[in-house]
């Protein structure tokens, strides 16, 4: 059962450079403006909950302050303090491995670490509750780095490499993407849930900054009662409930969580009629998956985004599109040359101890994109496009989407750049037979043209994660590192197919990892 805590206004909140966002905080003060599982926060509490961490953080030497916890009011209000105390925030998403952490924590030049739990063999400096929340700050001796004027976040992403790249935000630009989002969902005091971790910038931006423009209500469960494991969703039954239990109107989804709701729509399971936008992003998504949610009505629409631009930049509003990503968010000037989209506007500052980034200068989003007359289509990634060694070039993610759009199949990542085919690595739900797997993999292939076709499959037995450093923070295969993991394999798979047997997919059988 919930409670809701209220307490007495305190006016110095109104110092914070977050001024249109905490102005919207500042007014209708009995209002719930946060809720969690245990407990509900009005507007005068969070203010109060904020204004004690502050005088804590104001206390603290150094530029950057990093924060390492779960999913929480905590989280959120460590998050605006940090800004309101004009310092760089660094996010660090709980998945990451430590020798990534540490990378973040060194490159970065951080001095402090806020933690929600006791690190081993050290002390913390002080604790404090907030939002019912112990928080452990620990000094850290990081060596002093550069910052690039204006930088308040540096949200690191991991890419092709092990070791994340650290891209440095401005406020203004956060904001810039939550003013466009809220213009183009035109939603009053929208009930958000988090389903993604608040360190992923597309749940912090979209999910957080944006609500609270628009007057909203943020509903912020822990990762742990969603189901969470790490990076890994292992009991998706507690995910639905929550959706069931809070009945938000709007939602943030990776394909593979809204591949989980169409599922469970097939099994009996109804979502809730408050739903009113349900924004999925982080890759591409097949047309089918789309209009199998449409079909059980789920309000889906497709977006576009990267961490450069301050999470989103481009997102459907149109009901029933199965294509395209939508029109570019108005703050955002874009052009395509070569088949590539470029970008212009209030982008990223630079890369953490890398060249500024100029606000009047393009970015290569090294994004395959085109326009269909609707806004844009994302076709793939440049760098992961395939050439063939019949000179065919295919974007995995084309044949990769279709393949995820099946009922069980979990996770695809395709392959052959030079090859005479495509082969795949596919982990799929226990209850999907070897022989049912092959079927889905071949109706798929029916629908695709022959050089693109998955000829030969590799099974894993264990789902493919961040913490293993195979993918991404918002779900997206980290390709050469796979490739490397899985070479034995890969190269199992080309001993084993032919071209002739694209029509007939040949299935290895992962004996171990």
């Amino acid at each position: 059962m919930h409670r809701t805590i209220a307490v007495r206004q305190n006016t110095c909140w109104r110092d914070c450079v977050m001024r249109e966002l905490l102005s919207r905080i500042s007014h209708k003060l009995h209002e719930v403006v946060l809720a969690s599982e245990q407990a509900r926060w009005t507007k005068h509490a969070f203010q109060q909950q904020c204004d004690a961490l502050a005088a804590l953080v104001s206390e603290l030497d150094g530029a950057c302050i990093a924060f390492q916890m779960d999913n929480s009011p905590a989280w959120i209000s460590v998050d605006l303090v940090l800004s309101q105390c004009n310092k760089v925030a660094l996010p660090l998403p709980l998945f990451f491995t430590p020798a990534q952490c540490e990378h973040a924590l060194s490159e970065s030049g951080a001095s402090w670490l806020f933690s929600d739990t006791e690190l081993r063999n050290d002390t913390p400096f002080r604790t404090i509750t907030v939002c019912e929340c112990t928080l452990y700050v620990y000094r850290i001796n990081s060596k002093a780095t550069h910052y690039f004027a204006g930088t308040r976040k540096i949200t690191f992403t991991s890419g092709s490499t092990g070791l994340p790249k650290g891209v440095c935000l401005s406020q203004t630009s956060m904001m810039q993407v939550a003013r466009s989002l809220g213009q183009r969902l035109s939603l009053e005091k929208p009930r958000h849930l988090c389903l993604l971790p608040l360190a992923v910038l597309l749940e912090n931006v979209a999910g957080v900054y944006a609500p609270l423009l628009s007057d909203g209500q943020i509903i912020v469960p822990s990762l742990k009662s969603l189901g969470y494991l790490g990076s890994q969703l292992q009991a998706p039954d507690k995910l639905l409930a929550c959706i069931s239990q809070f009945e938000p109107n709007t939602l943030i989804l990776v394909p593979e969580l809204l591949q989980l709701l169409v599922h469970a729509c097939m099994q009996g399971w109804q979502a809730p009629k408050s739903l009113r936008f349900i924004a999925v992003g982080g890759a591409r998504v097949d047309s089918h998956l789309l209009a199998q949610a449409i079909a059980f009505g789920l309000p889906v629409f497709q977006g576009y985004g990267l961490s450069e631009a301050g999470s989103v930049v481009a997102l459907n509003n149109v009901d029933g599109q199965l294509t395209g990503v939508g029109e570019v968010l108005p703050h955002l000037e874009y052009k395509i040359e070569q088949g590539q989209l470029y970008l212009k506007g209030p982008l990223f500052l630079g890369y953490l101890n890398g060249p500024e980034h100029r606000a009047d200068s393009w970015l290569a989003t090294e994004d395959l994109a085109r326009q269909d007359g609707r806004g844009l289509v994302i076709n793939g990634r440049l760098k992961n496009q395939l050439i063939l060694s019949n000179g065919r070039n295919v974007s995995p993610e084309w044949p990769e989407s279709m393949l995820l759009a099946q009922t069980g199949v979990l996770q695809v990542v395709v392959f052959g750049d030079a090859r005479a085919h495509l082969v795949a690595l596919i982990y799929a739900a226990s209850q999907l037979s070897d022989n049912q797997l092959t079927k889905l993999i071949s109706q798929t292939n029916d629908l695709l043209p022959d050089y693109a076709r998955v000829a030969s499959w590799h099974r894993l037995t264990q789902p493919l994660s961040a913490e293993a450093e195979l993918m991404t923070s918002n779900g997206r295969p980290r390709r050469d590192a796979i490739a490397r993991h899985y070479q034995t394999e890969l190269n199992a798979l080309y001993r084993t197919g032919t071209e002739a047997q694209a029509l007939q997919p040949q299935i290895l059988l992962e004996k171990s990892i």
